[in-house]
């Protein structure tokens, strides 16, 4: 680099420096001096910038990880060609960080959350926060399930789970709602409806079914529900 690039280098703010970073074919040399400038390195935005960057090296990625913000440990979750150990680090650093995050940002996080990370946001109790998961692609049948047999799960998640046609179809978890001792009564008798006899004879030989549960079931079997 001749004198004159250096001292336009030297010159660059943060906005220069995230602009550069926006190039795919930005020299590893120019990387490196951005990361090696503290002016640059202190915004959160250029940290992101150079964890993104398909040519930082990963010595170099891994070792900011843990100043990036949590949404911008979020987007190298969710970034498409970005390197395994990253992704894996981040979603390590995710999960420590979830319990010390506001609801709403929780909720931010049960809609992207990757595959990963869903099993980790799956543990909370906030209505609000599973209503988010649950519009979640990669939130699973087993994820579901996993709410549905919590005991700490409040009555309102589970009255979200009876009610979402994405789910309220399966026979395994309309069996772990109706079973639930905090679903609410008219939750689990629409779902104890929606059974066929087989089910409901599962439902009843389990001998989890609370009284009112089990009174239904037990008419929908004589045929008198």
């Amino acid at each position: 680099m001749s004198d004159a690039s250096k001292r336009s280098s030297a010159l660059l703010d943060a906005q220069d420096a995230l602009l550069l970073l926006r190039s795919r074919s930005l020299s590893l040399g120019l990387i490196r001096r951005i990361a090696a400038t503290p002016e640059f390195v202190r915004n959160d935005r250029v940290r992101a910038a150079i964890v993104l960057h398909p040519r930082t090296p990963r010595v170099l990625a891994m070792g900011l990880l843990p100043h990036l913000r949590w949404h911008d440990l979020l987007r190298v979750t969710t970034t498409p060609g970005c390197a395994a150990p990253l992704i894996l680090g981040a979603e390590r650093l995710l999960a420590l960080r979830v319990p010390d995050l506001a609801l709403g940002e929780r909720i931010s996080l049960a809609r992207a959350a990757s595959e990963t990370l869903v099993k980790t946001v799956r543990r909370e109790t906030s209505p609000l926060v599973v209503k988010a998961l649950l519009e979640n692609p990669r939130f699973r049948s087993e994820d579901a399930l996993f709410i549905a047999e919590r005991p700490e799960t409040p009555a309102a998640t589970l009255r979200l789970l009876a009610e979402s046609p994405r789910w309220r179809g399966r026979s395994d978890l309309r069996h772990a709602i109706a079973v639930h001792p905090a679903t609410p009564p008219q939750a689990a008798l629409r779902l104890v409806a929606a059974m066929d006899g087989p089910e409901i004879g599962r439902l009843l030989q389990s001998g989890r079914a609370p009284a009112l549960v089990r009174l239904a079931a037990e008419r929908r079997l004589s045929g008198r529900g």
